[in-house]
């Protein structure tokens, strides 16, 4: 029996996962922040390495360049079928008062947002069916697809449940009185407005992996106040900060492994509170950024196949 095969793809400081279904469906969860070097990996040169023109689906988890930003170069060489997107389009304050009076951070919160529209617009052009996360928003319409024995469903947020997005609703203050400051705190809210989504298994309920985005602890207790979130391997939010990957969290997911998205030369100052929640869980702890002796890059099971890093 053919597996379901996931990689998490090394994008430096940033996130970019695959799930490749038997049938030759491919999925990806977010595109890195779209640097092509010697020192990490990109969703494209996966695919092209892998002979492959096409995604199935496009999924974006949230607004910041190191998620969003390697899905415009798929956008503009790859064929996508379906793409699911946080917000919808939005008309953003005039360019020329963010470049005169804006500060640094607002012009690249402006950036950001631009570069969404901008996707929104590729996706068009070519003919995907665009689809906002908002469809997901409740546990009955959760799951996105389920083929071969496996589905992938939304967690959060869910607006029937009544998630709240602040990011969403200070873009949308921002955009309304054409506040620059207003704008700015758009960057430090858009992990909260962070998507979750689960790839389960029917043959191995208990092996499911958890796509985590950059969603921060307030999000994941409402999720866990709301259903079981054990999983089997969890990519840990926002890059391993304690703002998400910490002792609460740990206890609500319990995963037996842990997926960090980061570069080795990134996370020295986290790597004891890392391995004190190591200590304490008995959960393995892998970088997409590094590989060391005696740390899994494959994880395996009867339905999945899981490679940690650069992708062959």
């Amino acid at each position: 029996m053919k597996k379901v095969q996931v990689q998490f793809l090394h994008v430096g400081w940033g996130d970019a996962h695959l799930i490749r279904l038997p049938s030759g469906s491919i999925t990806l969860i977010d595109g890195g922040d779209g640097t092509f070097s010697a020192d990490q990996d990109h969703p494209l040169s996966w695919m092209v390495r892998q002979g492959i023109s096409h995604l199935d689906w496009l999924i974006l988890t949230h607004i910041h360049e190191d998620h969003l930003n390697g899905l415009l170069d798929i956008a503009i060489t790859k064929t996508v079928s379906k793409a699911v997107l946080p917000y919808r389009p939005f008309k953003l304050m005039p360019e020329a008062k963010v470049r005169q009076d804006g500060s640094e951070l607002a012009r690249r919160v402006y950036g950001m947002l631009n570069a969404y529209l901008t996707l929104i617009h590729l996706l068009t052009e070519q003919g995907t069916e665009i689809i906002w996360r908002s469809d997901y928003g409740t546990e009955e319409q959760a799951v996105l697809w389920s083929e071969d024995g496996a589905s992938l469903a939304q967690l959060y947020p869910w607006d029937g449940a009544g998630d709240p997005l602040p990011a969403y609703e200070i873009l949308l203050q921002a955009i309304e009185e054409e506040d620059l400051g207003v704008l700015e705190r758009f960057f430090e809210l858009s992990n909260d407005d962070s998507s979750v989504y689960r790839l389960s298994f029917e043959r191995e309920p208990d092996k499911s992996i958890l796509f985590g985005g950059d969603l921060l602890e307030a999000g994941w207790e409402r999720l866990a106040q709301r259903m079981d979130l054990q999983s089997w391997v969890w990519k840990v939010s926002h890059h391993g900060l304690p703002d998400a990957f910490n002792a609460r969290v740990m206890e609500w997911i319990n995963p037996i492994h842990c997926v960090i998205p980061i570069s080795a030369d990134r996370c020295g100052n986290m790597r004891p509170g890392w391995e004190s929640l190591r200590s304490v869980s008995g959960a393995s702890i892998c970088l997409t950024g590094q590989a060391e002796d005696g740390i899994p890059r494959r994880l395996e099971s009867e339905t999945a196949i899981i490679d940690i890093g650069y992708g062959d």
